[in-house]
């Protein structure tokens, strides 16, 4: 039997006697407990800063639409 598996069945157990009680109460309440064995701690990377592009000579140069708009 896996450490899951055990955790479950310790907490279905321990609150067995409450009315109304299912496996499916107990698998909820054994994840808030269970710790898996040879969890990694979680390291949080820093996030990338997006960088814009430039526009290189995609579409008309803000001087271009105003000149056009004029004509």
């Amino acid at each position: 039997m896996n450490e899951w598996a055990k955790t479950v069945k310790r907490v279905y157990d321990e609150n067995k006697h409450k009315a109304g009680y299912k496996l499916k109460d107990a698998m909820r309440d054994a994840k808030k407990v269970y710790k898996p064995v040879g969890q990694k701690k979680v390291v949080h990377k820093t996030a990338k800063k997006h960088h814009r592009k430039s526009r290189g000579g995609k579409g008309k140069s803000k001087k271009q639409r105003k000149s056009h708009r004029r004509k």
